[in-house]
């Protein structure tokens, strides 16, 4: 391997197909069900080790879930149904899944453990023996080739391309291995044999001579269409859009470098620079993914993508991923973006910058405060992930007011489902002010600079008009007004708020804000601050 280019030895496409679902299987393949099927031989073989001394209720909760959501479900699939005519084996797992079944309800009747110990044993000894047959037959060889990798063609593979080989739903061959070599890895061998001297087509993509117009980018998702049956969408009815075998070949390999979670999202680092230094990338995205992902499948791609900011900016890289192109796959949909020099920097400062957690003790980045903060149900998705807005919002070179506003609006109305507090509030607002300085320095205008103690302080005097009011809805009223204010650009009318609420305490409005008024941006990031003092507490750790 050179430093922008992959030499291969056509020996290798031989038996590439094996390689490329080993691929998968090697990577994805412990977070998905049929792993959760091995791993807990261990464990049932500990309970029969000690004869089932001391088997509880909570003993056999952990064996129901994990017979009903894992090897019951696993079996009834219709993954399992496509796969089972390659395992060759005369054991009868159905029948096996059906018979443990009926013992692990009788199991779970109502005090059967404490009032049947004689029998509730003698019935886990014959289901212990029969869940072990049962991981036996999904350890053997061909089980290991098969299921895991039929799971990850639905929840990988076809995230990247769908419709044709194997991923057609037309396709007669049920061999997914012997389909994707014969579709994608056998035109490539004919290819490099033919001769090419009197092709007078060329790849649309590569250049390289094409004898026939045969391929194209269709089967990739959200990327192409029909060429066939769409002609008009090309000019003048005549599509050039094809490609060779060589390219199709490559653009099946999508889901290889693409980093996944298991909800439909993908992320790519596409630093051209050099291999090395593009699959270095996104190995460090991809090691993070994994990680959090036996935690929750919902793990952000994003999230992920934080880790790269750390590690390089540990290894004294001043802008880490500045101007290199970010692919994003979410839902179906690609999002092209080349990560701004003035991003780079704010999310290495939100690495660099440390908090202790209260609770713990446990010193984190003001980035990984983000990682688990969201909403539920809002905006039309099942969760919304703060630290995916915040990072799209730099990624586009855009100021972070709207997240800011909605976060106090929806703290501020208590809103079921907001999974956040006002120190994570404080991140995203300290976060805008590190950008709005970077932006303005880039671009070399000159305006007041937003200091992080100020913002601190900004907060406090907050808290202080709160605790200064006699009733707390004051402080809401007050509150809901000032974001009304700031939601309008209307500074005018903040400051009539801001001076009515200290002359109610008989107090002295604080400097900073006489001084910012001529600076909008920057009189609305302590504005912010000041709201989050008046709504929230100060306790300096955040949700689970």
């Amino acid at each position: 391997m050179s430093e922008s280019a992959v030499k291969l030895d056509p020996k290798v496409l031989d038996d590439f197909s094996d390689l490329y679902f080993k691929f998968f299987i090697k990577n994805y393949g412990q977070v998905i069900r049929y792993s959760k099927i091995i791993e807990e031989e261990n464990w049932l073989k500990t309970l029969k080790d000690k004869d089932f001394k001391d088997f509880d209720e909570k003993d056999l909760k952990r064996l129901t879930d994990w017979f009903d959501n894992i090897v019951k479900y696993s079996v009834n699939s219709a993954s399992y149904k496509k796969v089972i005519k390659f395992i060759n084996s005369d054991f009868d797992v159905k029948a096996e899944v059906k018979s443990c079944n009926k013992k692990i309800r009788t199991l779970n009747k109502k005090n059967f453990l404490t009032k049947n110990s004689d029998e509730a044993k003698e019935i886990l000894q014959e289901l212990i023996n029969q869940l072990l047959k049962i991981i036996e037959y999904f350890s053997t060889s061909q089980a290991k080739k098969y299921f895991p990798a039929k799971t990850l063609n639905y929840i990988i593979i076809n995230k990247a391309w769908n419709g044709v080989s194997f991923l057609n739903s037309q396709t007669k061959n049920l061999d997914f291995y012997e389909d994707y070599q014969n579709y994608f890895v056998v035109p490539v061998q004919e290819y490099l044999q033919e001769d090419h001297a009197k092709d007078k087509y060329v790849c649309s993509t590569c250049g390289r001579p094409v004898k026939k117009l045969k391929y194209s980018y269709g089967f990739i998702n959200n990327m192409g269409y029909d060429l066939n049956k769409k002609t008009s969408n090309a000019w003048n009815f005549k599509n050039d859009l094809y490609i060779c075998p060589i390219c199709q070949f490559l653009y099946s390999l999508i889901p290889v470098g693409f980093t996944y979670n298991m909800c439909g999202q993908g992320i790519f680092i596409n630093e051209n620079s050099s291999i090395r230094n593009l699959q270095g990338k996104n190995d460090l995205v991809f090691s993070n993914m994994m990680r959090k992902i036996s935690d929750s499948t919902r793990t952000s791609p994003y999230r992920a993508l934080s880790a790269a900011f750390k590690d390089e900016e540990a290894s004294g890289q001043h802008a880490p991923l500045g101007n290199i192109q970010l692919i994003t796959y979410d839902t179906d949909h690609y999002n092209f973006q080349i990560v701004p020099i003035v991003a780079s920097k704010v999310l290495t400062k939100a690495v660099e910058h440390t908090y202790s957690v209260t609770r713990t003790g446990k010193v984190k980045s003001y980035l990984a405060s983000l990682y688990n903060a969201g909403i539920s149900n809002f905006r039309g998705v099942n969760y919304y992930g703060i630290l995916d807005s915040v990072m799209n919002c730099l990624f586009n070179n855009t100021n972070l007011f709207s997240i800011i506003y909605q976060l106090e609006l929806l703290k501020l109305s208590n809103t079921e489902g907001c999974f956040y507090n006002d120190f994570q509030i404080m991140t995203v607002i300290r976060m805008n002010g590190w950008f709005l300085n970077e932006l303005h320095k880039y671009r070399g205008s000159k305006i007041m600079k937003i200091e992080e103690n100020k913002l601190t302080k900004v907060r406090g005097c907050g808290m202080y008009v709160r605790m200064g009011y006699d009733n707390e809805n004051k402080a809401k009223s007050l509150a809901y007004k000032m974001l009304e204010a700031l939601r309008t650009n209307n500074i005018d009318r903040f400051m009539e708020l801001l001076l009515n609420a200290y002359l109610y305490l008989d107090k002295t409005v604080p400097k900073i804000f006489i001084e910012t008024q001529s600076e909008t941006e920057v009189f609305k990031d302590y504005a912010f601050a000041f709201i989050a003092g008046l709504i929230g507490n100060s306790e300096k750790e955040e949700n689970n």
